[in-house]
């Protein structure tokens, strides 16, 4: 009789045991405000651990709440099912210790104002204090959009291994990273996050290192020539918002889209880009600033531009 061939099955998918080693099996979250929640759900819903840190239990409750709200309500639009959203909150945890970021493959800061601060030199120390629980392979970046990468890594032992992605997240649809290298950014860490980025269905766009890359500066731009013709008359907001959709084919309008990201973000942005720049098209319009006086912050809030319901639904 011949002999009996027996094959283990591992490498071939069939195992139940969990098997580590994959690159970015792993990803570290600084700071769980819009942008890092948007960040943990994408990595989550394609397979990786995600582990959060916000400063206090409080503040983790929160953003956890916040996660599961999102994925109910895409349940609700049939953008998910309940076990997909069941698959995703399992694999996202929390923590209030950046020692607990010692086995990740990678890290983004993504900066609160509560929990981290959002200067350079707040964020710089986050930096600093990550690279000190981290292996030396671990990629660390920012998702900042109007701070240098290189400012960040300033300090740090393993300069080459920093580097700045900025998740479009203002829309389901916006399946688009733009990635920054600083001076000392190797074209490894380039590629492994480019590859990153890709395994979470993205397409990566290289950007040149500069305050508000281009996403940035060409929407502040387009807000305040939008906000500069609604004070001289020349239209009103709903219909430069239906102008902008209809004849240019953008999914939101500008002062849609500036609800959604939250106008005093918004002002923050524009604010960094005429500090940088000098330029008068960055300095943040006087109709964004009359609406921030009137606690009208954007869709959050529920009114903005825009008044929405507690659905964020828009009131007509």
């Amino acid at each position: 009789m011949a002999e009996k061939i027996i094959e283990p099955i591992e490498e071939y998918g069939l195992s139940k045991e969990k098997k580590s080693g994959k690159l970015f099996s792993k990803v570290g979250i600084v700071g769980c405000g819009n942008d890092g929640q948007y960040i943990a759900r994408v990595c989550s819903s394609y397979g990786m651990d995600v582990l959060f840190w916000e400063a206090t239990p409080e503040k983790i409750t929160k953003s956890l709440n916040s996660i599961s709200d999102i994925m109910e309500s895409r349940i609700r639009n049939w953008g998910a099912t309940v076990s997909e959203k069941k698959a995703v909150m399992s694999r996202i945890k929390a923590t209030t210790s950046l020692k607990d970021m010692k086995d990740c493959d990678l890290v983004v800061e993504t900066a609160s104002l509560t929990s981290i601060g959002r200067s350079v030199d707040s964020r710089r120390k986050v930096f600093e204090d990550i690279e000190k629980v981290v292996s030396p392979t671990c990629i660390i970046a920012s998702n900042s959009t109007t701070v240098m990468i290189s400012e960040l890594a300033e300090n740090l032992k393993y300069k080459d291994r920093c580097i700045s992605i900025h998740f479009m997240i203002n829309s389901v649809d916006s399946r688009i990273v733009e990635i920054t290298k600083g001076l000392h950014t190797s074209d490894e860490a380039f590629e492994k996050v480019s590859q990153f980025i890709k395994m979470v269905k993205r397409k990566p766009i290289p950007v040149e290192e500069s305050a508000g890359r281009i996403s940035v500066r060409m929407y502040s731009i387009m807000l305040n020539e939008a906000c500069q013709l609604v004070l001289e008359g020349a239209g009103n907001i709903e219909d430069i918002e239906q102008l902008m959709m209809t004849g240019y084919g953008m999914r939101l309008g500008p002062f849609a889209l500036a609800d959604i990201m939250g106008l005093e973000r918004t002002v923050r942005w524009m604010e960094n880009l005429f500090n940088e720049f000098g330029e008068a098209r960055y300095k943040p319009n006087p109709l964004i600033k009359k609406m921030i006086r009137q606690h009208r912050f954007g869709l959050d809030g529920g009114k903005g531009f825009f008044f929405y319901d507690e659905n964020s639904e828009r009131i007509k």
